[in-house]
């Protein structure tokens, strides 16, 4: 009796024949959608390669804009300060001293020039008052010696009035110390790096809305369908800077997180339709040079979400990371339309619709 050979229907369509496994995900394709998955896993290795390429750009930034080396600079500057004072002090107080030795050699000098002014002109002096001049000029001369006898020391018993500073890596001890894998310290590592953010705030509003904790916070609270449009504080036309953005609250609208040229004109809070203007409305309705393209109706951004928007400068980009999901967009600035430099700016779509900065 002659067996059937049964197929595997394709996981895609489920009625065509399926006549290739992937040996990654192990699901059975036609030759149409394995060709399509292909493509799609061709693609997810793109995107890596470009978030590759991207961290390897900022990696040098992050090391070179440290905020300790501002720190390091600051004590550094501190310090010669607090040495140059020092400094002009014992200076003040060895003027003080030889001016009072040179204040009684003069006195001493001058008595001595009116005897013998007086002795010569009435030539009255004889080998007595000559031996008593003489041996008054060595006195004065062994007082003036004794000059050179002042030294400066330094007094170690006293606590110094610049204390010195040193780096010490606490995470790296702490994971040396518990015996976790160089693997997982490197992991750990890069969060931190991709924590650092600017000392951006919330700065001109249009529309209503309103600010909290020292400006890092803003809530939408108009009541109509135009919303409010916020700038931020800095302005930027080098280096790369990361802002980090947390979702308190948004509704069924989008936030709009992007650019603008800080000489362009206002926008209103009915469009963003300004030439300078760059961004995304979440992150599928890309906004270039003040026009929104289109889109998929896929909203990815939630309550509770982090996403990170990336100026940078240098190589005229700016990207978008939605941290949940690990995309990652990103977008080429026409600086002839959005010339430097760059301020940040956010629509809030709906009331009630809340965003801090992360700092």
């Amino acid at each position: 009796m002659a067996s059937i050979n049964m197929k595997q229907p394709c996981i895609k369509c489920s009625k065509g024949a399926g006549i290739t496994t992937c040996n990654g995900c192990q699901q059975v394709y036609c030759i149409n959608h394995f060709n399509q998955h292909r493509q799609e896993l061709a693609n997810q290795m793109e995107n890596i390669s470009q978030k590759r390429d991207l961290f390897r750009q900022t990696l040098d930034h992050k090391i070179i804009e440290h905020p300790l080396f501002c720190q390091i600079n600051t004590w550094e500057q501190e310090s010669i300060n607090k040495i140059r004072i020092a400094a002009e002090t014992v200076r003040v107080e060895l003027r003080e001293l030889l001016d009072r030795t040179k204040n009684e050699l003069e006195k001493s000098i001058s008595k001595m020039t009116e005897e013998l002014r007086s002795s010569r002109e009435f030539d009255d002096y004889t080998e007595i008052d000559i031996k008593k001049w003489t041996q008054q000029l060595r006195t004065l001369r062994k007082m003036l010696e004794s000059s050179s006898t002042i030294s400066i020391s330094e007094n170690e018993s006293q606590k110094l009035i610049i204390p010195l500073i040193s780096i010490h890596n606490q995470q790296q001890q702490q994971y040396r110390s518990s015996n976790l894998s160089q693997e997982t310290f490197q992991n750990h590592i890069l969060t931190v790096i991709n924590s650092t953010s600017s000392n951006e705030r919330f700065d001109e509003i249009i529309g209503k809305a309103i600010t909290s904790e020292e400006r890092l916070a803003i809530t939408c609270n108009t009541t109509f369908f135009s919303y409010p449009v916020i700038y931020g504080s800095n302005r930027y036309s080098s280096g790369t800077h990361y802002i980090h953005y947390r979702i308190d609250k948004i509704g069924n609208s989008r936030i709009f997180f992007g650019i603008t040229s800080s000489s362009s004109k206002k926008i209103t809070e009915d469009d963003v339709n300004v030439k300078s203007v760059n961004g995304w409305w979440d992150l599928v309705r890309v906004v270039v040079n003040g026009e929104a393209q289109k889109s998929g109706d896929h909203k990815f951004i939630s309550t509770g979400d982090d996403v990170t928007l990336t100026l940078d400068c240098d190589n005229r980009q700016i990207q978008l990371e939605h941290h949940r999901t690990k995309r990652l967009v990103q977008l080429f600035i026409n600086v002839d339309n959005c010339p430097f430099p760059w301020k940040t700016v956010i629509k809030l779509g709906s009331k009630g619709d809340s965003i801090r900065i992360l700092q």
